[in-house]
């Protein structure tokens, strides 16, 4: 189980059209936002994606890097980009289904019968992480439905570090 303030595993992963990904090298000063979206099948994903696209100078001011990742393929994670206009976002794409669920704490779905999903994908997840690679945030999901919106997310970051507000949920104690 991820916790906050605690460091995060490693994550390097290839991109759509901006080379590889490495965390430990391609975080922004500030953190880094890593966002799971389900894959090419899901439409609030592709409308997620062209939000965050639309957000990215909001982050940059915020010195916070934005990658959103998935298990689809890089053809898939191509053409989820595609639809949803993403250019200058980092699409990151095959993070293998073990290291979705192992690692990062995503829960798997199987394919609905007669529809486009794949076999096997991540629910959504977001993640930000500091500059130390530890844990600040999670939201993680079983559905595609509910995601914080960009402005929630860069209007908590802006308060937290313009407040220098700690980590929450890192009690792992006895209860």
């Amino acid at each position: 189980m991820l916790t906050p303030g605690i460091p995060v595993p490693a994550l390097k992963i290839d991109t759509v059209a901006h080379g590889s990904f490495d965390l430990d090298v391609d975080k922004g000063e500030n953190g880094t936002l890593v966002i799971q979206y389900r894959g090419l099948h899901c439409p609030i994903c592709i409308r997620q994606m062209a939000e965050v696209e639309a957000a990215l100078d909001d982050f940059a001011a915020l010195g916070v890097e934005v990658i959103m990742i998935t298990t689809d393929p890089a053809e898939r994670a191509t053409q989820a980009a595609d639809k949803a206009g993403a250019s200058r976002l980092r699409v990151g794409h095959s993070l293998p289904l073990s290291a979705a669920r192992d690692d990062w704490g995503l829960n798997i779905s199987i394919k609905r019968e007669g529809s486009a999903e794949p076999a096997l994908f991540a629910e959504p997840g977001h993640f930000y992480i500091a500059p130390d690679r530890t844990l600040y945030y999670a939201w993680q999901q079983t559905t595609p439905f509910g995601r914080p919106s960009m402005s929630d997310i860069a209007g908590g970051l802006k308060f937290t570090l313009g407040n220098n507000y700690p980590a929450r949920g890192t009690y792992t104690g006895p209860l």
